[in-house]
Formats: C-alpha cells, structure tokens, sequence
C-alpha cells in the first residue's frame, strides 16, 4: 500500500469513527429532549388541575367499584343515586368538574405522545391509572364521548393499549 492509501484510508477510518460518535450523540440528546418535556408535561397537568380534582377522581373511582356496588358503567353520586359516568360530562357533574379536566389534560399530552416528543413510558409509569381507567369509563367505541371529544386520546389508547398492559404505572387509588 502506498502512503497515499493508508491517508486515504485514515481519512475514510476517523471520518466513519466521527460520524458514529455524532449519530450518538444526536440520539442521546433526542432521548434527553423527550424526558425533559415529559417532565414539563408533567407540571402543566398537575398545575392546570383544580385542588380537590385527584380526590375527586378517586372518589368516582371507588363509587364505580364493584365492592360499592355500582353497576357497570355507573357510579354512586354523592346522594347515593347510580349516575352513568358520561353524565360527569354534563352542566353541574358530581365531580364538580374534575374528570373533564383530567381528560382534557390527558388528550393535550396524547398530542405531543403521537408526535413522539415526549417519553410515552414515562408519562405513562405517571398517569397510567388515571389514562387507563378514565379510557375505560367514556372510551369505549367510535360514540363515546373520548372518540368524539378527545381524538388524541382516544387515538392513544387505541394504539398502545396493547403495550400498557405490560407497563408499570403509578396507583392513585384502590378499589378494596
């Protein structure tokens, strides 16, 4: 080989080296850009809610249980009564408000979730509970009112259910 080959080759070597550590580098750094606005995400949705909205998630969650023996699809309303959960949709809902709110929070974060800029594990290892159990309350067929309402989320779910199952979440509540 001459001088000349061997430069060549060097050139061709450093050059292959270079552009793999820049590959790295760039999908290190998308990784990171994902994680950073997840956690923004994050913060919007926990500030964007009302003081007592968790809690009154909660207390539909386990109004709806079959322990309190609510039928499926209802809930036992603060006056004891079953109330069909889209009612909670409805002007002066018994949660006051706080599943609209949790919902609307949640179809915004489905929108960056599709466009693959935020860390779909991570915000779900977050709000998993309250995707998969809200999902499961409004969202089931192309009427309900997430497909109609909440095409982000709805899409979400519908995509990525499958791989849910199989990822841990964080439990607000449970149902005893």
């Amino acid at each position: 080989m001459s001088p000349e080959e061997i430069r060549e080759w060097s050139k061709f070597g450093i050059l292959t080296v270079g552009g793999c550590l820049a590959l790295r580098t760039y999908i290190v750094g998308q990784r990171q850009r994902r994680l950073e606005n997840s956690l923004k995400l994050l913060d919007i949705f926990f500030e964007n809610l009302e003081e007592n909205d968790l809690s009154e998630w909660k207390r539909i969650f386990v109004n709806s249980s079959e322990p309190s023996g609510a039928k499926y699809g209802y809930f036992h309303s603060s006056h004891n009564q079953q109330i069909k959960f889209e009612y909670l949709f409805s002007e002066g809902p018994d949660d006051n408000g706080a599943n609209n709110r949790i919902v609307q929070q949640i179809d915004l974060i489905a929108y960056d979730a599709l466009k693959g800029t935020i860390d779909l594990r991570f915000i779900y290892s977050q709000l998993g509970q309250l995707m998969n159990t809200t999902y499961s309350w409004f969202g089931d067929g192309d009427n309900s009112i997430i497909a109609k309402h909440y095409p982000h989320f709805n899409k979400l779910m519908k995509k990525h259910s499958s791989k849910f199952k199989n990822w841990p979440t964080k439990v607000y509540s449970y149902c005893e």
